[in-house]
């Protein structure tokens, strides 16, 4: 065998063994795509434990687990406005076995907060939105306003006599207010509270006037008359309050503001891991169990593809960065 012969006979070789070896790893690779998941998942949720996120979150978990046959984790990360949550999540490996709950508050941060771990356009791949939980404009009873026009009156006749109460400042409560008097050209006190249950108890004695309360918290005290409906913050009537009409129908036009729930993975998740991820849940949002559960929590469902959840995410991001601007909060 000449040298010339022998050089491709070597070429061979070794194209024949990248071959194997490509053939081997993808596989390999096809096959643990197959049998995923062969171990637990967890779902990182960026807010605090007893919360609307966390019990909504355990909700999922518990029915993913049932569905995967896999154990299905919930580790809460709060703090900062969900930022540290966040930090911890992005940064998860891009394998489809860390989940993230994704809400308001992390659409909102990146304008109110200068060092933000991530960006919604590049550091998550997005799974789905799957409810929504509408809040109520409520005023305490002593407040001679029975409709949202009638507020708008009253707080345009009395400039800075409203005083509304918020989970904090730059929060999702702390904006819709905002939002509500940029609207409505009012001008309303906000007074921030460092929970969203003490600015409640705050409204309840007359301390703030005016809330916009979490659906599941606005039921009991509308339908005791310890605080007094004017509207909901969804463009469609809440089935849990129906008779109170929506702020854009009362006259604030263009006014919607919800709480939302979705799952996102870490970018770079495997596209064959997120349509699978993304089939269970919408599967278990079909199953009478998981709905019953939802309704409980005041929840309605709603339905994405990771696509449509991504430009949702980005359009209320947007949403609020131009509420931040028009309000003149600076970021911190």
């Amino acid at each position: 065998m000449n040298k010339q012969t022998e050089c491709v006979a070597r070429r061979i070789t070794l194209l024949r063994t990248a071959f194997l070896l490509l053939t081997t790893g993808w596989l390999a690779a096809a096959s643990a795509a197959d049998n995923y998941p062969t171990r637990p998942l967890r779902i990182v949720v960026p807010y605090g434990a007893g919360g609307s996120y966390d019990v909504i979150a355990r909700i999922m978990a518990q029915k993913l687990s049932e569905q995967i046959k896999q154990p299905v984790v919930v580790e809460n990360r709060p703090g900062a406005m969900g930022r540290i949550g966040m930090d911890v999540a992005v940064k998860a490996a891009s394998d489809g076995y860390s989940l993230i709950t994704i809400g308001s508050s992390q659409t909102i941060v990146p304008s109110v907060h200068a060092n933000v771990p991530y960006d919604l356009s590049r550091s998550i791949a997005p799974l789905i939105l799957f409810a929504n939980i509408s809040n109520a404009l409520v005023v305490h009873p002593s407040v001679p306003a029975r409709t949202a026009g009638e507020l708008v009156a009253l707080a345009k006749a009395k400039p800075g006599s409203i005083r509304f109460g918020s989970g904090g400042t730059g929060g999702i409560t702390h904006l819709m207010g905002e939002l509500f008097g940029n609207l409505t050209g009012t001008k309303l006190v906000h007074v921030p509270y460092k929970a969203g249950v003490l600015a409640m108890n705050a409204q309840l004695s007359n301390e703030v006037q005016m809330n916009f309360l979490n659906m599941l918290n606005a039921i009991p005290q509308v339908q005791s008359g310890r605080l007094r409906g004017l509207g909901v913050t969804s463009l469609k009537r809440s089935q849990y309050l129906p008779a109170l009409p929506t702020l854009d129908e009362s006259g604030v036009k263009g006014y919607e503001v919800q709480e939302f729930h979705g799952l996102a993975v870490p970018a770079g998740t495997p596209r064959p891991r997120v349509m699978r991820l993304h089939g269970e849940l919408v599967k278990a949002l079909g199953t009478d169990d998981l709905k019953q559960k939802l309704t409980q929590q005041a929840a309605d469902i709603v339905i994405t593809t990771p696509e449509q959840f991504g430009a949702f995410l980005l359009a209320e991001q947007a949403k609020y960065a131009k509420v931040v601007k028009a309000i003149g909060l600076k970021p911190e």
